[in-house]
């Protein structure tokens, strides 16, 4: 399957529900009785988005989980494990390895690299489920 065909194969509507589902779980995840007081300590800042940059971070939700549909299309992914092994995939392979760099370059504590690591990898082996099986 080429990549234009795996992307006018993706069913919009799984993306939407997996994106939301995404961001819902991203906001309980940083909630203060998960691991939101966890945050704060870590990493020195208030538990408050800056206001101005919401839609740039839900449209950036939307486009991984559109990446992660189009992907998912392309691995022929429609079972529940193989939905969440792409998600782990792509947690780990692309945003595990940039987060990374976190570690060395702004030097956060490895706490905080799980916390926001954590968060990636229950979201995308969600959305990848959802996508695999609403194909």
């Amino acid at each position: 399957m080429s990549v234009l065909t795996a992307v006018s194969n993706v069913n919009w509507l799984a993306v939407l529900v997996a994106w939301v589902v995404h961001v819902v779980i991203s906001l309980v995840w940083f909630q203060p009785a998960f691991f939101g007081a966890a945050w704060v300590e870590l990493s020195g800042k208030e538990l408050k988005p800056a206001t101005r940059w919401i839609p740039a971070g839900l449209a950036a939700h939307l486009v991984g989980v559109l990446a992660l549909a189009v992907i998912a299309n392309l691995a022929y992914a429609t079972t529940l494990l193989e939905g969440i092994a792409l998600g782990l995939l792509v947690s780990i392979g692309f945003v595990g390895t940039m987060l990374a760099g976190e570690l060395v370059w702004e030097k956060i504590p490895f706490r905080l690299f799980l916390i926001r690591l954590g968060d990636q990898l229950l979201t995308y082996s969600i959305a990848g489920a959802i996508l695999a099986l609403w194909r």
